[in-house]
């Protein structure tokens, strides 16, 4: 298994690059997701082309999905995030698992997603934040 956690920060520039990418697959998974049933998309997104880029630790990718989308206090839905992840880790050749759960105790229909790498979740932040995985892609 490849190391989950950061060896060190990124250069500044690969940093911008990479907010680049979060922010474009952020606006095409908000149009997707309007058009697609989730299973399609996710298979859509497990069919990524891999990329050539080096391939950066899973803990780190999602710890910059979740610092680049948010809007100071403000985390958007965590489906959106979670496919985000779930792209920029299967693109660099990972086979992460997008999931989507319920909390152990559920009061209500409201979901949570994440994504899980080798069965450990990668986040994005909170992660996986005591639910229970109902429905895996990969």
């Amino acid at each position: 298994m490849r190391e989950l956690r950061s060896a060190g920060p990124l250069p500044r520039a690969t940093r911008a690059l990479l907010a680049a990418r979060i922010v474009r697959y952020y606006l095409s998974v908000r149009l997707a997701v309007r058009r697609r049933p989730l299973p399609s998309l996710a298979a859509e997104i497990a069919a990524t082309p891999r990329r050539r880029d080096t391939p950066l630790p899973a803990r780190q990718l999602g710890w910059a999905v979740d610092r680049t989308l948010r809007v100071g206090s403000h985390r958007d839905r965590c489906i959106f995030n979670a496919l985000v992840l779930y792209r920029l880790l299967r693109e660099q050749g990972d086979q992460a698992e997008l999931v989507i759960g319920l909390p152990s105790s559920p009061v209500s229909k409201d979901a949570h997603a994440w994504v899980e790498l080798d069965g450990v979740d990668v986040g994005p932040p909170p992660g996986r934040a005591g639910h229970e995985a109902m429905a895996r892609f990969a």
